[in-house]
């Protein structure tokens, strides 16, 4: 119960009421006689990354259990359990999909969702060995030749054969009346590969197969209600990172639920890739621009003073500070190389963000992160961005004139399990979070970073105390 809610902490954003809603299911799992006899598991999301993490375990009591080493910690890989993903993306119950343990044994899993209002917050999930007689089912010669049988009901697209029909971009699966999936095409046999599902899926319930989480009974009443004219009814969803399109006919001749299903997925990412530099470009944009505007302020009183004394060290600072500027510039818009020392690039930050804001000279800021850690130049480029505008924020408002030469911001990095956190913690005025400026560069641009290009988790904290920034992200997350 103690490593469920602890990891639970670590690694998701669930909250304190969500986790009491797991332990209550652990309470009524354990109550439950008819799960004496199986491995039964709670699985939560992970933040950090795609895969779900085990947090719970309830052995069976009269028989072995299917697993000799213990699980809980353990990732729930996506291409071994479609049933839990499944259950996840669309709060559907999966029943009997096929499966692979931790230590690649076959089972077969029932997975029901944990939800806390209409949110899922994880999933129970009952385990039974069909390893020996699976296969059958799943490799026999009938089963190939209905992997490659065209349903009837295609025949309304315009006569397609076989090959035609395999040949289409389009998945195309036929449901008879009871919800099964009696045939199907190659594209949506890979398809439902591609989305982590084990074996033939011909035979499988709607229910089972439901990306969209709707149901059979739910589909087959929207469209009997339909004129066949109004027919298809066209859906967009996400089902885990995949984006798709479907259209869904009912064929009265054939008496069949025919949905044509086409992967969007590669669209939506070049269309969040554009939007995400977009964003990139916006703020490099607003840097350069505020950067400019210093340097020019400062050029026009230097040049007031050239004949003075200190003409030529005036002169000899304003070129370090272009330098500077333009080392920034460089820093967020092109990668370092394939690994970057954290520290490293922190200290090149803050020096160059020194030179130029004259109140930050008068700033104590410590630095405390361990040496060892290394990231890509992505992630550099965006760490760099986001403590750069963190740093902005608590000199521009964190200290008054008279009191930000007491002012004292620590920076630190840690690694824990792959994990990154990153901390900003300052002494200043604090802040108010339900009242930022509308429109400012701020919170929205950190945020943004921090969801989107770190794909990590943001924790501001703020009173007349001082305000502490965290955030946290997957070492080894891909872009």
């Amino acid at each position: 119960m103690n490593k469920l809610i602890e990891m639970c902490r670590e690694y998701t954003s669930l909250s304190e009421k969500d986790i009491g809603r797991l332990v209550t299911e652990i309470k009524s799992i354990e109550n439950n006689r008819n799960f004496e006899d199986f491995d039964v598991f709670i699985d939560v999301l992970n933040d950090f990354n795609t895969n779900a993490l085990v947090v719970y375990h309830k052995l069976p009591q009269n028989v072995p259990s299917l697993y000799h080493e213990v699980v809980v910690g353990k990732a729930a890989l996506r291409e071994n359990e479609p049933g839990v993903f499944h259950t996840f993306g669309t709060k559907l119950k999966s029943v009997n999909l096929l499966a692979k343990t931790q230590e690649q044994k076959l089972i077969h899993q029932k997975i029901f969702p944990i939800l806390n209002g209409d949110k899922v917050i994880g999933t129970t999930i009952v385990e039974s060995d069909v390893s020996h007689d699976v296969l059958n089912d799943f490799e026999g010669e009938n089963g190939k030749t209905r992997y490659n049988d065209i349903s009837a009901a295609i025949q309304m697209f315009g006569r397609l054969d076989r090959h035609v029909a395999d040949q289409l971009g389009d998945a195309i699966l036929g449901f008879d009346q009871s919800g099964k999936l009696v045939l199907a095409n190659q594209t949506a046999l890979a398809l439902y590969k591609k989305v982590g599902y084990i074996g033939n899926v011909i035979g499988q319930t709607y229910e089972n197969l439901s990306l969209d989480g709707t149901t059979f009974d739910h589909v087959y009443q929207q469209l009997r209600q339909m004129p066949e004219a109004s027919q298809p009814m066209i859906t967009n969803f996400n089902y885990l990172n995949y984006f798709f399109l479907s259209r869904k006919f009912w064929n009265k001749k054939s008496k069949q639920l025919v949905i044509l299903i086409q992967d969007r997925t590669e669209v939506k990412i070049k269309e969040a890739e554009i939007v995400s530099k977009s964003v990139m470009l916006r703020e490099i944009n607003h840097r350069v621009k505020n950067n400019l505007q210093s340097v020019i302020s400062l050029l026009r009183i230097q040049q007031r003073r050239l004949k003075s004394a200190e003409a030529k060290k005036v002169l000899n600072e304003s070129v370090s500070r272009i330098m500077a500027i333009a080392s920034t510039y460089e820093l967020m818009s092109k990668q370092l190389g394939d690994a970057t020392n954290l520290k490293e690039s922190i200290q090149l930050l803050i020096s160059h963000f020194v030179q130029l804001n004259d109140r930050a000279d008068q700033l104590n800021i410590e630095l405390d992160v361990d040496p060892s850690i290394q990231i890509d130049s992505d992630q550099v480029v965006t760490v760099s961005i986001i403590i750069n505008e963190l740093l902005q924020n608590v000199v521009s408002h964190a200290f008054s004139a008279k009191t930000i030469s007491t002012g004292r911001v620590l920076i630190e990095g840690r690694e824990a399990d792959g994990i990154i956190t990153i901390r900003v913690k300052d002494n200043g005025i604090g802040f108010d979070l339900n009242h930022t400026r509308t429109g400012s560069l701020g919170l929205t641009i950190i945020r943004s970073y921090v969801s989107d290009k770190l794909l990590g988790r943001l924790k501001i904290e703020s009173s007349q105390k001082g305000t502490d920034v965290s955030f946290s992200f997957d070492q080894k997350t891909q872009h």
